[in-house]
């Protein structure tokens, strides 16, 4: 006994020393974190210049680069964005290459076997080559600007390396080709949504499918074709149990104007693309002062160029289209050789590679990776393998961004040359992906708008079956080419001296090429044409305020109907009263959204949970267009508020609206007190930027999300996406980060903003510093003047002797 409390006794002390040591190193690294911003001042000498470069940051601690050489400004934005972004850039490249494992453990092997799988980082260094000498040199003077500085740094790196303790590797060009391929598989999502509907396929009947999923409006419908029939020898029975429905794939407005419609008679241009909210933004302001032109707006760590913004002659923004570049692909195999596959000339070798994960606290892991005619097959665990087909069977992914040479981000660079459209347009022939509504305006009073891009043309047969995975051993299902790009969706100095996008249709009925069948809903774009067309005198702060309106299309549809169809109850009286009386804003100071919104919230669940089952969870949405005909009773939905789990009882419409509105008001008065006085939208609705991994962790978690209470909702201009099926259904998770407005009278008084601030190191106070304007509809200008910047700080950078 004696020697089991002497063993614990000196167990007890060694566990003290450990934890004494831990808390010692965690304290010396937060000692050091707090001293690992970069104070942005002083000379340096650093090798890869060819001439003396100066950055100077502004009030709002933005850089404005002045060099004398193209690769010296690339540089200069090389150095600024490791001073500023050099965790961001580690993550985002190591998510590409498909690295995440080396740093955060066995917890990241899925998404790295996926991105393997996918070989983005592969592409991106085959890319390199293929690419214009100046492009080259560009990216390898960017790389040498990141490079050289860390090199120099004397102070700690930033504390997500310092508490991980991990060192970044040399940035080369391929790192910066890969965040475009990066950026193009976020805002690509057919594919998960073909399984998604090939997954409602076992619960849902052929005719609810296509009430559940109606046309876009003023479309016919599309008719999916018999699925039993399709996969008689297709084993696909559970092709999305483990794919989530994850929402948007991105989600903007862009407009444009002509002098007719502006003060100045000069055009007018505003963008503000949606994306998830993360901290620090995605988004970095910078002037890139080349010896020939000032090109303003918004960067993205790790690529040497503004991706949105503006020159000395033009300006330009961005929309997601939302394009169905993605088909899946049921691959059979040999029953007598799994080596082969079949195709429409019968069984074929795979092509196979083979990839080595290193995982940090854990053994390496070699996995082997098929391809296939039609594209790389996918992971078993990412898509849930043995749930998603049988035995014998894979899954193909195609995707037009697998094209090589990929050179988008040569033709973003280019775009920042052009000063008019042809010029512009020309820029973007070498263009893959993703493909965006790309809006256009130059200070001679040029408009335009063009969505490039690599789009497949399939056949009439796959058309259908682009909307599920389909075969991929009949020849009918494979593309036949890509749309021309002159036949892409574009246009020039438009009659009506207007251009408006915002994830809608862009397309007429008479466009010869299938795009989309999956666009968004019109609501946005049919209020920035509302606002547009009050005045004929529009100026940048007519534009600013438009992008920050938060009237909503969607509630002033919805709330009167819903009111129309409610009992008199003197239970709801005040609820009722309250929304019959409201506006239909998603303004702050507001109870009614939430009013508003958890009643829909309610209705959705009471109507299609059961016919939906254990689906309904991972696809709780508002579904407008399905919602709308349901209680209108059109073409016979009304039948989807019948419960089906109730076989004594047959449920109304209107009865789930009164069922509804009471369970709505309980649930907000349960989140948010039993006054409704003292409800407000941007409490409830508050803006979540999440650090990645910070956010995720005990403790820290709170201290390293940057959020603010904010105003819109799902279908105003200033967007502010929730779900309504999470835990915290009004978090605004997915937002502009970025916002603009363009004035070609006089291009310095253009306006901009992101959503955090510019550092990413959370002891910098420029973590956070533009959040706070950012929720309150706040702009800031960015001069090109040397003399006239007001600056902050200073540094001087001189090649290496």
């Amino acid at each position: 006994m004696s020697t089991v409390l002497k063993i614990g006794k000196w167990t007890g002390y060694v566990l003290l020393a450990l934890i004494i040591l831990i808390g010692l190193l965690l304290m010396d690294r937060y000692g050091a974190a707090r001293q690992s911003v970069d104070a942005h001042e002083g000379s340096f000498q650093l090798a890869g210049l060819t001439a003396p470069i100066e950055i100077i940051r502004d009030e709002n601690s933005v850089p404005h680069i002045f060099g004398s050489t193209e690769e010296d400004v690339a540089f200069g934005l090389g150095v600024t964005h490791a001073q500023d972004r050099l965790w961001q850039m580690e993550l985002f490249r190591r998510a590409g290459q498909g690295r995440l494992a080396e740093l955060l453990g066995s917890f990241a092997l899925p998404a790295d076997r996926y991105l393997r799988t996918l070989d983005l980082y592969g592409q991106a260094q085959a890319t390199v080559p293929e690419l214009a000498p100046e492009t080259q040199a560009l990216l390898e003077a960017y790389a040498a600007g990141v490079n050289s500085y860390l090199a120099q740094r004397e102070i700690p790196l930033p504390p997500e390396f310092l508490f991980m303790a991990h060192s970044p590797e040399p940035w080369v060009a391929a790192d910066s080709v890969v965040m475009i391929k990066l950026l193009a598989l976020g805002l690509s999502g057919n594919a998960t949504r073909e399984l998604s509907r090939a997954r409602l396929a076992e619960v849902l009947t052929a005719d609810q499918l296509a009430a559940f999923f109606p046309p876009y409006p003023g479309d016919g419908p599309v008719a999916l074709p018999d699925l039993a029939s399709l996969y008689a020898d297709t084993p696909i029975r559970e092709a999305a149990a483990s794919i989530p429905d994850i929402g948007p794939k991105g989600a903007s407005n862009n407009w444009v104007v002509d002098g007719r419609h502006t003060a100045s008679g000069k055009p007018l241009l505003a963008n503000d693309p949606h994306l998830g909210m993360l901290a620090p933004s995605i988004w970095y302001l910078a002037h890139l002062a080349y010896p020939d032109r000032n090109v303003v707006g918004g960067t993205i760590a790790g690529v040497p160029s503004v991706v949105l913004g503006r020159n000395d002659h033009i300006a330009w923004g961005y929309t997601n289209t939302g394009p169905d570049t993605q088909d899946l692909y049921v691959e059979k195999l040999n029953p007598d050789n799994p080596e082969e596959y079949l195709t429409p000339d019968g069984y074929q070798t795979f092509d196979v590679r083979t990839e080595t994960i290193k995982v940090r606290f854990g053994a390496d892991e070699t996995f082997t990776i098929r391809s296939t005619r039609n594209g790389p097959v996918l992971p078993s665990d990412f898509f849930g393998a043995d749930e998603l087909i049988e035995e014998g069977h894979v899954l193909s992914l195609s995707w037009t961004a697998f094209a090589s040479p990929d050179l988008t981000i040569e033709a973003g660079h280019n775009i920042t040359k052009a000063k008019n459209f042809e010029e512009f347009r020309d820029a973007l022939r070498s263009y893959v992906a993703p493909m965006q509504n790309m809006v256009f305006a130059n200070v001679d009073g040029e408009i335009g708008f063009i969505a490039p891009a690599r789009i497949p043309v399939r056949n009439d047969a796959h058309e259908t079956l682009g909307l599920i995975p389909a075969p991929g051993w009949k020849e009918e299902n494979s593309w036949t080419g890509v749309i021309p790009f002159d036949g892409l969706p574009q246009t020039y100095n438009p009659a009506s001296g207007k251009i408006v996008t915002a994830n809608n249709k862009i397309v007429s009925d008479s466009y010869p090429y299938s795009i989309t069948k999956q666009w968004d809903l019109p609501y946005r774009a049919e209020r920035i044409e509302e606002l547009l067309a009050e005045s004929t005198a529009h100026t940048v702060e007519s534009f600013n305020e438009m992008l920050m309106d938060n009237g909503s299309s969607f509630a002033a549809k919805f709330a009167p109907l819903l009111l129309s169809m409610a009992a008199d109850t003197p239970e709801t009286t005040t609820a009722r009263e309250r929304l019959a009386a409201w506006n239909h804003r998603m303004d702050g100071n507001q109870a009614e959204p939430i009013l508003f919104l958890s009643w829909m919230r309610e209705l959705t669940r009471l109507v299609y949970a059961d016919e939906l089952q254990e689906e309904f969870s991972s696809r709780w949405r508002f579904h407008p267009v399905f919602m709308e005909q349901v209680l209108k009773g059109i073409e016979g939905k009304e039948g989807w508020c019948d419960n089906t789990t109730s076989m004594e009882t047959s449920e109304t419409c209107a009865d789930l609206v009164d069922e509804a509105l009471t369970k709505a008001i309980a649930d907000a008065q349960e989140r948010f007190g039993d006054d409704m006085d003292a409800w407000r939208w941007d409490e409830a609705h508050p803006v979540v930027n999440r650090h990645i991994p910070g956010s995720f962790l005990p403790l820290l978690g709170e201290a390293l999300t940057i959020a603010r209470p904010s105003s819109g909702g799902n279908h105003t201009i200033n967007r502010g996406q929730h779900s309504i099926g999470s835990s915290n259904p009004f978090d605004n998770i997915h937002a502009a980060g970025y916002r603009a407005v363009y004035d070609l009278a006089n291009l310095n008084a253009s306006r901009y903003m992101i959503s955090t601030g510019q550092s990413g190191n959370p002891f910098s106070p420029d973590f956070d510093h533009l959040a706070t304007n950012w929720a309150e509809g706040g702009s800031i200008t960015i001069e090109t003047d040397r003399t006239s910047i007001d600056a902050k700080s200073q540094m001087s950078l001189t090649p290496a002797r």
